[in-house]
Order: C-alpha cells, then sequence, then structure tokens
C-alpha cells in the first residue's frame, strides 16, 4: 500500500473505524464519526470498510481466481468480480456509493460559508479535509491544479492554500511553506482566473473592482434575446445566479488576523499597492484553458463603465429582488441541495446574507451541505456532485444482464435492490413555476431525486435497465413497481430533450435543449473550463437516448413512429460527428475509447456493424490501431484537453473494457485482438475479483478530471460477459 504524504508528516487524523456511512432510501449519503462505545452496536457497512482499507472488510477468496492460471479464464473473470462488486451495494437504499472526487475546486465553497458564518467545522471533519487536499498536493513542487492530476496552478494553488490556513494549518507548516513557493513562482494570486477571483473578494482578500462584471441586471432582460441567462447551461446560469448578486452588492467578510495573514502570503508584492481595477483580466498562462474573446473583453469594459456610472439605486433593488427570487426557487426546487457544490455555497451565502445564521433556511443548507461531502483513504473533500447514484445503478443492472449474470438467484437481490432505488429516483412533480426549467416529471437525474435536475443520458440509461427488469420473467414480482405510464411519462420528457430545431438537429445534451446559438460561448468568462455557455449535444448523451429509445421501441408502442423517426435522426447525428479517422471525441469520459463505446453500441441497437456499415468499420479499426503491447488500451486527460488521442504509459481496465464491448458489439473479426484485451482484465483482477483503480475515467468542460470509482467494476463485468457470450467455448 503506498504510504500517503499526509502519513509521512504525522499529520493527525481520525480513526477510520469510527467513520459511518449514512443512507436514506433516496440515496442519500452523509458521513458521521461517533464515539467506541458507540461502536460497538453500530458495524461499519462492507463498502465502508473496503473504502477505507480496513482489515475487518470480508475479501472474498474464490475457488478459481488469477492466481489459478490453468483453470482460470473470462467466465471466472466476469463472475468473480461481479460477486466482488456486489458486496459494496447499500443493502438498505440499494446504491453503489463512491467518492466522485477529482475537482479541487468544491472544497472552497464549504469551508469558505463555515468561515464567513462563524460556525466551527466539527474537528473529524476538519482533520480529514485536510488530509485530503494536502494528499492532493503536487509530489513535487506541493502546489494543486484544476483537478487532482493537474499541474500545479494559480486557481488550484490559492484556493487549496487559502482552505489549509481557515481550516487550522498554520504558515510555517512545511505543506504551506512549500505551496506558497510555488503560488509566488506563479506570480501570485492576482493571476487567479474568475471564481478563483470571487472567493477571494468574499473572503476581503481581493478587490472586486479587480473582478469581471456579473452583472444581475441580465435576468431582467425579455427572455426572448438569447444573451437571456434563462438560455445557458444550467451550471452556468445556477452558478452565476448567486455570484451576481454577490458582486451587485460588493460583499466582503470582515477583515480578522488570519484574512491579514493571507493578504501578506498569497501575493508577490503587498497588498494595498496592488492595483486590482487594472488586473480583471490577468490570468497565469498556466491557468488558461479558454481565453476571452475580444467580443467578452468589450463586453466587459463597458459593463464597467455601466457599473461605476450609469446604474441607478432602483435596477440596483430590482435586480437584487429578482436574483433573490430565483434563488429561493433554486433551492426550493432542490431542497437546498442546488445543482452541485459550487452553486451551493454562493446560494448559501446569499441566503446567510438576506436571512441570518440563524435563519431556518441557513440551517438547511448546513444541513444539506454534507450529501456531497465525502471521505475516503486520502480523507475528506466535497464531491462533484452529491453523488453518481442513479446513472451508477441504470448501468450496473444493464451490466448484468449483459454480462447474463442478472438471472442467476446470486445477483437478484443486487438487481432487486438497485431496481427499487431507481423506482424511488424518478422525478414525479415538476419545478416551481418561473424558474427557467423545463418539463421533469417521469425523468431521472444523476444522482438521487431530492436534487432534482433531468439528466438525457440518465434518464434514457434508467429507462433501458428497467426495461431490462421489466422484460425478464425471472423479476416478476417486481415488475409492478414501475408501470409502462411512468416509463411513457419518462419518454415524454426524453423526447422533449432532442434537439429538433435550428439548433444542432437530432442531437441530445445534457439537461435541456439548446436554447441559444452556440457563438454565445464568445462569452465564456471563467477561463478555465469550455463549453460552458449553453447546452451543448454530446455525442455520448445521443448514443444513450438512441439505446433508451430503442429499447423502449421494442417493448412498447407508445409514439411509436415518432420514436422511430427519432432514432433515425439521432443516428444521423451519430454518424455526422465522427471524426475523418474513425474516432468519436467524449465530453463525459476520457476519451476516444468512451465515446467510440458508446457510439458504437447506439449503432448496433439500430442493426449496424463491422460488417454492413462502413461507419462502424472506421470506428473500429481507429481503436484497434491503437491497442497496446500489454492488449488493452488506455488514454490520459491530454486527449481530452488536447481533442487527439494521447496514450498513457500503461493501457487501463475501464478503457480496455470501453473498447471491447465497442469490439463485440459491432462483431469486429479478429477475435485474436479482443482475446488479448480479455487477457490483459484477466491478469489485472485481484484474486478476490476485485479491479484496483489505475487512472480518471471522466472529465467535463473538456479539462476537469473526476473519478467515477465503480466503472473499473460495471464495465470490466460487462465487457467480459459479453465476450463470453459471443464466443462460448472458444472464449479463453
Amino acid at each position: 500500500m503506498t504510504k500517503l504524504y499526509s502519513e509521512e508528516l504525522q499529520l493527525e487524523r481520525t480513526d477510520p473505524n469510527l467513520w459511518r456511512l449514512r443512507v436514506d432510501k433516496l440515496g442519500r449519503e452523509s458521513w458521521e464519526y461517533i464515539s467506541k462505545e458507540d461502536a460497538k452496536n453500530d458495524p461499519q457497512s462492507k463498502y465502508v470498510q473496503w473504502l477505507l482499507q480496513l482489515p475487518s472488510f470480508p475479501k472474498p477468496s474464490p475457488k478459481i481466481h488469477s492466481g489459478n492460471a490453468k483453470k482460470f479464464n473470462a467466465l471466472e473473470a466476469c463472475k468473480n468480480g461481479a460477486s466482488f462488486y456486489q458486496l459494496l451495494q447499500d443493502p438498505d437504499s440499494g446504491i453503489f456509493p463512491c467518492q466522485y472526487k477529482g475537482p479541487m475546486f468544491m472544497t472552497i465553497g464549504y469551508v469558505v460559508v463555515h468561515y464567513v458564518a462563524g460556525i466551527e467545522i466539527p474537528k473529524p471533519k476538519r482533520l480529514e479535509m485536510i488530509r485530503y487536499i494536502v494528499n492532493t498536493s503536487h509530489p513535487v513542487d506541493g502546489g494543486w491544479g484544476l483537478h487532482s492530476t493537474d499541474k500545479s496552478t494559480v486557481f488550484g494553488t490559492a484556493i487549496n492554500y487559502v482552505n489549509l490556513r481557515l481550516l487550522g494549518l498554520p504558515r510555517d507548516h512545511p505543506v504551506c511553506v512549500k505551496a506558497r513557493r510555488t503560488l509566488h513562482k506563479l506570480g501570485g494570486a492576482l493571476g487567479a482566473p474568475h471564481w478563483g477571483k470571487i472567493w477571494l473578494s468574499v473572503l476581503n482578500l481581493y478587490k472586486w473592482e479587480g473582478v469581471n462584471p456579473a452583472p444581475p441586471e441580465t435576468w431582467l432582460l425579455p427572455y426572448f434575446l438569447p444573451i437571456h441567462p434563462g438560455r445557458w447551461w444550467v451550471h452556468t446560469r445556477a452558478i452565476y445566479l448567486p455570484v451576481s448578486y454577490l458582486s451587485l452588492i460588493r460583499y466582503q467578510c470582515p477583515l480578522t488576523p488570519l484574512l491579514q495573514e493571507l493578504r501578506e502570503e498569497l501575493y508577490v508584492k503587498p497588498f494595498n499597492s496592488i492595483d486590482f481595477g487594472s488586473n480583471r483580466n490577468t490570468v497565469c498562462g498556466v491557468d488558461l484553458y479558454y481565453p476571452h474573446s475580444k467580443v467578452l473583453d468589450l463586453m466587459n469594459s463597458v459593463l464597467v463603465f455601466y457599473e461605476k456610472h450609469l446604474r441607478f439605486n432602483w435596477i440596483n433593488t430590482m435586480a437584487k429582488n429578482r436574483v433573490y427570487g430565483l434563488i429561493k426557487k433554486e433551492i426550493a426546487n432542490t431542497d437546498y441541495l442546488c445543482i452541485a457544490p459550487v452553486n451551493q455555497a454562493f446560494c448559501a451565502l446569499v441566503t446567510l446574507i438576506e436571512e441570518g445564521v440563524n435563519s431556518p433556511q441557513f440551517k438547511r443548507f448546513q444541513f444539506r451541505f454534507n450529501d456531497a461531502l465525502f471521505h475516503g483513504p486520502q480523507g475528506m473533500t466535497m464531491m462533484g456532485t452529491n453523488g453518481v447514484q442513479t446513472w451508477d445503478c441504470a448501468f450496473t443492472i444493464q451490466s448484468l444482464f449483459t454480462a447474463g449474470l442478472a438471472e442467476k438467484e446470486q445477483y437478484y437481490e443486487t438487481v432487486v435492490r438497485a431496481y427499487e432505488f431507481l423506482n424511488r429516483a424518478q422525478f414525479q412533480d415538476e419545478c416551481v413555476p418561473g424558474s427557467f426549467r423545463d418539463l421533469r416529471k417521469g425523468a431521472w437525474g444523476f444522482s438521487t431525486k431530492t436534487q432534482g435536475y433531468t439528466v438525457s443520458d440518465c434518464t434514457a440509461e434508467s429507462i433501458k435497465a428497467i426495461i431490462m427488469v421489466k422484460k425478464s420473467p425471472f423479476y416478476a414480482k417486481v415488475h409492478s413497481l414501475i408501470d409502462d405510464e411512468r416509463l411513457c411519462q419518462a419518454i415524454d420528457v426524453l423526447l422533449s430533450l432532442q434537439n429538433v430545431g435550428p439548433f444542432e438537429y437530432g442531437s441530445f445534451a445534457t439537461y435541456e435543449m439548446i436554447k441559444a446559438p452556440l457563438l454565445m460561448e464568445k462569452l465564456n468568462p471563467a477561463e478555465v473550463f469550455g463549453n460552458i455557455m449553453v447546452e451543448y449535444p454530446y455525442v455520448e448523451c445521443t448514443d444513450s437516448a438512441v439505446l433508451g429509445l430503442t429499447s423502449f421501441h421494442d417493448y412498447c408502442d407508445y409514439r411509436r413512429d415518432e420514436i422511430s423517426d427519432r432514432i433515425n435522426i439521432a443516428v444521423d447525428y451519430i454518424k455526422k460527428c465522427q471524426n475523418e479517422d474513425g474516432s468519436w471525441y467524449g465530453c463525459w469520459g476520457v476519451c476516444f475509447t468512451y465515446a467510440g463505446m458508446f457510439a458504437l453500441e447506439a449503432l448496433h441497437s439500430v442493426g449496424e456493424d463491422y460488417h454492413n456499415s462502413k461507419i462502424v468499420q472506421k470506428g473500429c479499426d481507429f481503436l484497434v490501431d491503437r491497442q497496446m503491447a500489454d492488449g488493452g488500451w488506455g488514454e490520459t486527460m491530454k486527449s481530452c484537453e488536447l481533442h487527439t488521442y494521447v496514450e498513457s504509459q500503461e493501457s487501463m481496465v475501464v478503457q480496455t473494457s470501453w473498447v471491447i464491448i465497442a469490439l463485440l458489439l459491432s462483431k469486429y473479426p479478429n477475435k485474436s485482438v479482443i482475446d488479448r484485451a480479455v487477457k490483459f482484465l484477466e491478469t489485472r483482477q485481484e484474486r478476490s475479483g476485485e479491479w484496483k483503480f489505475d487512472g480518471v475515467e471522466g472529465v467535463f468542460n473538456h479539462s476537469c478530471a473526476i473519478e467515477y470509482p465503480n466503472y473499473r467494476f460495471i464495465f470490466p463485468i460487462k465487457a467480459l460477459g459479453l465476450y463470453v457470450n459471443a464466443f462460448g467455448k472458444e472464449a479463453i
């Protein structure tokens, strides 16, 4: 086991035996640190024992395993992987918990809101948050990047340095000294991108005149204008909604002695000598992924002049009231979770300002913060969302069915629990009117029902998983939990999400249809992310939608002819997205292997394979040409950033599984190629049936890596099962 940096430094830590993960029926995950006395009557779940690497975890010992080279084969590897994975399921809720981590800019909101509110973070959580930040620092220079495997940047280093200091690490601690040296080499916090400047301004560590505008007046514009925030991508508008409030009132917390020290530590020259207003566009080159357009720079200059000279008090009041009213609707639609931790923290801060620290509204935020605060072997961090519960349950059901394991008695309860969770996770009401939200009743989100945001591919994959269960006589007892009327409602929402207007015809985006021209990206203010201003078409979302629609089309006659037409135009879009070299670029997974699997599975669902489709041939040949010497596949995050295939040093389990699935469903004719890949999966499996983490699987907005820990079970199980079903006795 690799020794963590926090252990080398002998940082104080908690007792891992005293942590408990509480999960309710709706999939809410929250961690609790209990006393030794209470622990005697409150056993840890198997998942927690495994996650925290405790000897109490009942590690399986299958008779035939990867150490029995002569007897071990793909079928045994598939069964051993599934048997191990089912131990990690929460028995009460049916979800498969995981630490959905990677981004290094989530925790700052939690820490800042607590500091501003004067609320002490409980010591067990504070210690483990320090451990996580320390353990994810760059091994050479001690800084932090946008995500945990990134190079050191000003954004990552500045905000995580602030995190550590606010959490109690002294300025002369070796971690702080090393990080501060790196921050200064990068030019200091003055080069932080937009979001960094916002958080620093809130903490009185920067001046608002040095932050590019986020005018709340945009919410007063007519909706038909493309620039109206209601037409933006949901994450962007959800973040800039509370940010515009904070920007309007120029909120800064009172200056404390600790913050005064930080003013001295974050910059390479005295704080009071800095002309912040002239540094609105100062961003360190290392951070800058998406530079400003000239249009944005011009618009920002005009807005700065407007804010200084033309903004009247009555407009201030009207805009402020409008924005806070919309924040309250966001809160109502998500029970204080908001769409994700970044905008949740900003909304909590606005609520603190408006309602006070002792208000029931702010106390509810304190409760909900725990939904995304997740513990692990490296420590505790805010996840990318409040989890991946629905997404992983849908994929798990599909994986077990595709692998031919779902109708075996051993896996019955595993499938039923996941199916029951999907039943509870389906949205059953609409959003508050005037929220700038579309229909959601009948759909599914990414994580939980409470979070409340419809996602196109999550809805489609849930439909597919549910139909698999409903078509199986083996699961007859639970068929009635989700009736066909509810599936029809899901289809109604899914069809409403397809772009059949002027933008990217036939495609599916993430949360909504595309509502404004893609040229709006010229106004992207974030500097570290791409494609955030409006919804974008995604080949993976379109692929998943095709899979959901074809599954439903084979199952039910509802809107049959229309669904056939919608499938056809979606398939046409997928084909159009193929690059000249045969690849598809993936926006939510790393990267070409991920998108290739989804695209080829979608084409398989409409009867296209290597023998009858040149599109499929090109897709398979692209992947096969990149098989590595060990038989597997691997690509790095650089593929996402550079939009070209960048091979990793070694093959990876998840990416190899994606390619195996793609080739098998495409009926790729050269079995030896697939045999070598299957042998790689077999050799990488532990004797217990586990596959270890070997690389980040996910990504968002082209530049930020994020982990999907359950992928290393879901996709190898599916790949191996497909292989055995395809080749039978000829399988190795």
